[in-house]
């Protein structure tokens, strides 16, 4: 229990919050892999999502093939899975262009565990 605390403990360091800005939306459409407007949770958890610090030293989610340089901490599928589920509001079971707009007000993904 002790160790789940504090990897729990060090999730919240790493991923809280997350910054995006326009990259939001190129996100959102590299995660979109059959381009219908909407992510499943199937093609979220199949992403290559990273967490990495931008010039600015603030983390940003991105997609592996958007990281030009520096270091880059692979998303576990238990963090996409409580990613999907805090965008998800309306669990429809699908992220919409509106829910991830939302979920990224002022170029921030908020994180609530």
């Amino acid at each position: 229990m002790k160790q789940l605390i504090v990897c729990a403990a060090t999730a919240l360091t790493v991923l809280g919050p997350v910054a995006g800005n326009a990259g939001d939306e190129a996100v959102f459409n590299r995660l979109d892999a059959d381009k219908n407007g909407r992510i499943s949770r199937d093609e979220l958890l199949k992403s290559d999502l990273v967490v990495v610090k931008d010039a600015k030293g603030q983390q940003q989610v991105l997609h592996r093939d958007m990281v030009k340089q520096g270091d880059a901490a692979a998303l576990t599928e238990a963090q996409k899975q409580r990613l999907f589920g805090t965008i998800d509001t309306d669990k429809s079971g699908h992220i919409s262009r509106k829910e991830w707009n939302r979920a990224s007000p002022n170029g921030f993904i908020l994180w609530k565990f």
